[in-house]
């Protein structure tokens, strides 16, 4: 079977976290944590010298109207941002208040009709899980607390009780482990079922507080992933342990009595123990989490996987970086409960069955750097909460007729991300860039090139010559695109940056592109949007600082790598630029 050629993967989560596709809470906004932590310089590489040299020819005047602007529109969009969450954070108290609710009212139907010491025990353990829910500062403290223990101690226990489960999260994995934002988030979407802003709230707090440790990918805003001090593990160690256990097996077990997750912490073979653990599972982490490839995981033989088959509570599952797993068993279709799917890097993986249409729960599904997948099934398009695809294939339509196609896809009204792999040179075709256009909650989008086809069209689309009239294009309003290895020399017709408004962030990574607009807008309703900038691996692109400023009028980050040929160019020693904040 042929294999696809890799490129260069795109990172797992974000560097830098768009304020208005990244919901978190009422307690604080991520971009500001970064921005105090910048300050403070805790944990974050120095973006910027202070002194650099510039060659841009606008006066002093330009550059502080510019920043000014620029600090305006942040700001702007900070206290949209903020309306926005109050209206969340509202929803989420109304739905626990209607819960709290029912449970009372089922309560006085039991104090009413006469109540059994069973019934009023299944009462306690709801009202105990509702009582979790709300924030321990809104809590009465109790009269009775220890005058001999240290207040520093008991704000950590306070903290603590604010969400256990999330801060025993760090306990499953070793002292000075550096965990994924990712993995974080997975995991509490299994136990809890949140969703991303209520965990990024949760874990900016903890940030805040100190009981967590920020850590910057090389020059990213915002950080990717954290550590806990060894100090803080140290103190609320004897509390941790009550519900988490990692002495068995060489895993890490979370259990409550309401939540239970297991993670696999340094296994390099995966058996049969660990899925022996138990079937009651909402989160389970057999692959790897650590950033590193250097850390190999492989099955012991393919009948490993059928200990999954009676976890039907399962909600998260990662195989990532398993070797040795050709196909998923067919009876994944009847783990419905499933939300997150994590496969990524599973290079063995041949094929997914064609039941995974009827996970109708999946809100994530990573595909991604599994390059013996030739065929995506018809059923993903039968997935109607999902969020979130990674590693969609695109092949020539000579080898994939059966493969699900954009059109198809674009019945997914709620995707708002997608990674597109394709081996077809001319992609996006007219027909792609039509389907595209019907995905209207698509708000990042990454197209990576590899293998191309000697044969022209593309997954089942027919691809109909152009007309006139025809000005086919991306979506105007994506707030992300990243391009990985992109053939041509010169820009895209379907890319036409100045069109696309809402554009905040553009990677363009590895590929011939030897300059980025022919004739950029001057006037400024056609001016392009960017903010964010990385340009990587582009040894024929050649422009000058100027040039590049007057195509993108409002930029305010810039990474540069391995781009020899980019001219007068003000970054520091990292490749990074920051536009200075005006005082």
């Amino acid at each position: 079977m042929s294999t696809r050629e890799a490129t260069f993967s795109s990172d797992d989560t974000p560097s830098i976290h768009n304020s208005r596709t990244q919901s978190k809470s009422k307690w604080s906004i991520r971009t500001w944590v970064a921005h105090v932590k910048a300050k403070r310089k805790i944990s974050k590489p120095k973006l910027l010298e202070k002194n650099h040299n510039t060659a841009s020819n606008t006066s002093d005047n330009d550059d502080h109207h510019d920043g000014a602007l620029a600090l305006s529109n942040l700001i702007c969009k900070d206290f949209q941002f903020m309306k926005e969450e109050i209206a969340k954070v509202k929803n989420y108290v109304d739905h626990v208040d209607g819960q709290i609710n029912q449970a009372y009212q089922e309560f006085e139907e039991l104090q009413t009709r006469g109540s059994r010491e069973r019934e009023l025990h299944e009462v306690k353990k709801a009202v105990a899980k509702l009582k979790s829910w709300i924030p321990s500062q809104l809590r009465i403290q109790s009269a009775d607390s220890n005058p001999h223990q240290h207040h520093g101690f008991c704000s950590l226990l306070e903290a603590y009780s604010y969400s256990r489960v999330l801060f025993s999260c760090f306990f499953l994995f070793p002292p000075k482990a550096i965990i994924k934002r990712r993995v974080i988030i997975y995991l509490m979407e299994g136990c809890f079922g949140w969703g991303e802003y209520v965990a990024n709230s949760f874990l900016d707090r903890f940030i805040v507080i100190g009981l967590i440790e920020p850590v910057y990918q090389k020059c990213s805003l915002v950080p990717d992933s954290f550590r806990m001090p060894l100090s803080i593990r140290s103190a609320l160690s004897n509390e941790a342990m009550k519900y988490v256990n990692t002495s068995k097996y060489n895993a890490g077990e979370f259990r409550d009595g309401y939540f239970s997750s297991l993670i696999n912490i340094d296994n390099a073979i995966i058996d049969g123990k660990l899925l022996e653990m138990g079937t009651d599972l909402q989160s389970l982490y057999l692959g790897r989490w650590q950033s590193s490839t250097t850390h190999h995981v492989e099955v012991a033989d393919g009948k490993v996987l059928q200990g999954l088959k009676n976890m039907k509570n399962l909600r998260f599952l990662s195989l990532r970086g398993i070797s040795m797993i050709t196909e998923l068993p067919t009876f994944i279709s009847k783990l419905t409960s499933l939300k997150i799917l994590d496969l990524k890097a599973c290079h063995n993986l041949e094929a997914v069955p064609d039941g995974i249409g009827l996970l109708e729960n999946l809100t994530h599904l990573d595909i991604s750097e599994c390059y013996f997948l030739q065929n995506m099934p018809r059923s993903l398009a039968n997935l109607s909460k999902l969020e979130v695809l990674k590693g969609f294939f695109i092949g020539d339509s000579m080898n994939n007729e059966r493969s699900c196609t954009l059109e198809d896809l674009s019945r997914l009204q709620k995707l708002r991300k997608l990674n597109i792999y394709t081996g077809v040179k001319d992609f996006p075709e007219e027909g792609q860039l039509s389907a595209l256009q019907k995905f209207t909650a698509l708000q990042n989008l990454t197209i990576s090139w590899g293998g191309y086809s000697l044969l022209g069209g593309s997954n089942g689309i027919e691809t109909p010559k152009l007309s006139n009239k025809s000005d086919p294009s991306l979506p105007s309003w994506l707030q992300k695109l990243d391009l990985q290895c992109f053939h041509g020399t010169s820009p895209p017709s379907w890319l036409r940056l100045s069109k696309m408004k809402e554009l905040k962030k553009l990677y363009i990574r590895g590929g011939k592109l030897c300059n980025l607009e022919k004739s950029p807008e001057r006037n400024a309703s056609g001016q392009c949007t960017v903010e964010i900038l990385y340009l990587k691996y582009l040894g024929d692109l050649k422009m000058d600082w100027k040039d590049l400023m007057i195509l993108f009028p409002k930029l305010i980050f810039l990474h540069e790598v391995e781009c020899p040929n980019l001219t007068n160019i003000p970054c520091n020693k990292s490749g990074v630029w920051k536009r200075q904040e005006s005082h």
